[in-house]
């Protein structure tokens, strides 16, 4: 159960919500923000039910969101499982973590999804989001069966780690996608440019003799995503951008 009655004194709250960035007092009653202001927690820093934390050279935000982690489970928990990368994301101010769907077996069926979202609720904390794959074994070849997934729980599709390189199948995944209001997310990469890149490739490349990884790799099927997502008319994330084009 919340405090009764939590105070943070002199504290540099940031909310871009409500375009706040102020070194005010913040209070909380009973797990709800009642007031936010100069000194207003005036009158109730003194109450023997106030758990007082002083502000000063802290900031206090509102709880964060991770658009993309791995939590390796199922299949790889000597890693990292649900309950363990859960923990870590509070620790760090997250409320929120999308979490990608590479795993063992990869997130590409109901039960999957399903499996993870009930792991999740298991081991309380912060909220888990399944993203699943847009193609079965991440293979980049035929379409999962997204609104099952969606209705499962996933939040998003992606292949990540591996890039949907056929214009044919990430038109496909769109417009499914697309009747369903899911976001697509697509690691851009074209594997055929980058095979056996060390390295970003450029001067320092060449000079040290390592193939490099070059900016067009990603360039081009971010390029052709966009005239793909247009055309469908669907959402469409590029992750981990890397390049000025």
């Amino acid at each position: 159960m919340p405090l009764p009655l939590l105070v943070f004194r002199g504290v540099r709250a940031i909310d871009p919500a409500r375009s706040l960035d102020a070194v005010v007092d913040v209070v909380v009653e009973r797990g709800r923000i009642t007031r936010i202001g100069p000194n207003a927690a005036a009158e109730l820093a003194s109450s023997e039910q106030a758990r007082v934390i002083e502000g000063r050279g802290r900031w206090l935000l509102p709880a964060f969101v991770d658009l993309h982690a791995h939590l390796r489970e199922p299949g790889h928990e000597y890693k990292e499982d649900i309950e363990t990368g859960l923990a870590a994301a509070a620790a760090g101010g997250f409320a929120h973590v999308c979490v990608m769907p590479n795993t063992n077996p990869v997130n590409d069926t109901r039960a999957i999804t399903e499996m993870m979202v009930a792991r999740a609720r298991s081991v309380g904390g912060p909220s888990l989001h399944p993203i699943a794959a847009i193609t079965k074994g991440q293979k980049g070849e035929q379409l999962t069966e997204m609104k099952a997934l969606r209705d499962a729980g996933a939040v998003g599709v992606s292949d990540d780690g591996r890039c949907v390189t056929s214009s044919a199948v990430m038109r496909r995944a769109l417009e499914y996608a697309g009747t369903f209001d899911i976001p697509v997310i697509q690691h851009a990469e074209d594997h055929a440019l980058t095979e056996g890149a060390q390295m970003h490739e450029g001067a320092v490349s060449t000079k040290l003799g390592l193939r490099g990884w070059p900016r067009v790799a990603e360039d081009i099927i971010v390029a052709r995503d966009v005239i793909l997502a247009e055309a469908a008319r669907a959402r469409y994330h590029v992750a981990h951008l890397s390049t000025m084009g």
